[in-house]
C-alpha cells in the first residue's frame, strides 16, 4: 500500500514537472531553466526531479512524447478508415494540417528544435515521431494514388512532413489566412498534386 502511495506521487510530481518545464522553458528557454526554478515551479524537490528525470533532456522527451503520441494515434485513426473504405479522402490532409495548427506552443517547439540540434537524445526521438509520421502521411499518399512509383511516394511523404512542420510554426510567417481557410485550401493543393503523375 506504502508502496503504491509512492508511485502515485511520483506520477503526480512527473506531471506537474513536465507542466512547469512547459512553461519555464517556453518563457526563459531550456538552458536558461535551472533546476531549481523548474524544482520551485513544479512545488517538487531537485532531488524528485532527478528520482523522475535523468536529466533536462529527459524532461523534454517526455514533452515530446505527451505532445505527439495523442496527435499520431488520431492521425492513424483517420488513415485507418481511409484504408478501410468509411472515410474520404478529402477530411484526411486537411486533418492532418489542422493538428499542426493546435499546439499553441511555438516559443516552446522552438526551444525543442534547437535542443535536438546540441543534443542527440533529443534528436533522435524527434526522429522517431518523424518516422512515425512519415509512415503515416505514406499510408495517406498510397490511397491518393496507388500508382505513384516507390521514390515519388517517398518524395511525396518529405515534402509533406516539410509541410507539416511548417505549419506547426506558420504564425511567424504572419499568415493572411485563418487556420480553417489555410487548411482547406492547402488540402486541395495537395490532393491535385499527389494525383497528378508527369
Amino acid at each position: 500500500m506504502v508502496e503504491n502511495i509512492a508511485v502515485q506521487r511520483d506520477i503526480g510530481a512527473r506531471e506537474r514537472i513536465v507542466a512547469a518545464a512547459r512553461c519555464l522553458f517556453s518563457s526563459r528557454g531550456f538552458h536558461q531553466t535551472a533546476m531549481a526554478d523548474l524544482a520551485k515551479e513544479a512545488k517538487v524537490s531537485v532531488g524528485a526531479i532527478y528520482r523522475s528525470f535523468e536529466s533536462k533532456a529527459d524532461i523534454v522527451r517526455a514533452i515530446i512524447v505527451a505532445d505527439t503520441q495523442q496527435t499520431l494515434e488520431q492521425l492513424d485513426g483517420l488513415c485507418d478508415g481511409l484504408s478501410e473504405g468509411r472515410q474520404a479522402i478529402e477530411p484526411v490532409p486537411e486533418q492532418f494540417i489542422l493538428a499542426q495548427f493546435a499546439h499553441k506552443e511555438e516559443a516552446l517547439s522552438h526551444e525543442i528544435l534547437a535542443e535536438a540540434h546540441r543534443n542527440a537524445e533529443v534528436a533522435g526521438t524527434i526522429g522517431d515521431f518523424c518516422c512515425a509520421y512519415r509512415r503515416t502521411i505514406g499510408r495517406m499518399v498510397e490511397v491518393v494514388n496507388p500508382d505513384l512509383s516507390a521514390e515519388d511516394r517517398e518524395g511525396a511523404e518529405e515534402l509533406l512532413l516539410a509541410c507539416m512542420f511548417g505549419f506547426a510554426h506558420r504564425n511567424l510567417a504572419r499568415p493572411q489566412l485563418d487556420a480553417a481557410t489555410t487548411a482547406r485550401v492547402a488540402t486541395k493543393l495537395i490532393l491535385q498534386a499527389l494525383r497528378v503523375t508527369p
